[in-house]
């Protein structure tokens, strides 16, 4: 099976789906950091792809690693890329109580 890159619409439902998962304050705190889903580009292995960022939260940004099958979060570039990649396969649950807690200055 060759792999490719989610879809703006497959990634909507994987995040409805999720989102039933979640608890009622869970699901209040995305709709306050969800933003239209935005690709920007990742560095993967010095070649450049792109991921969809969900929501952000202060100059972080939550994002599906489509390769990794899971959220992650990353600052952004001045560019607007991810500037930290991660591998974390997070749910979108482990992701977004990720994004609210306290960041390290």
């Amino acid at each position: 099976m060759e792999w490719s890159p989610i879809s703006a619409s497959e990634l909507e439902a994987l995040v409805e789906l999720q989102l039933s998962e979640c608890t009622l304050t869970e699901r209040e705190i995305f709709s306050q950091y969800r933003i239209p889903f935005r690709l920007t580009a990742i560095e993967r292995f010095g070649k450049y792809e792109s991921v969809f960022i969900v929501a952000m939260h202060r100059s972080v940004a939550m994002y599906f690693e489509d390769v990794e099958e899971g959220f992650n979060l990353s600052p952004l570039r001045s560019d607007g890329s991810i500037a930290q990649p991660g591998w974390q396969q997070w749910s979108l649950q482990e992701a977004l109580n990720n994004l609210v807690l306290p960041q390290p200055e």
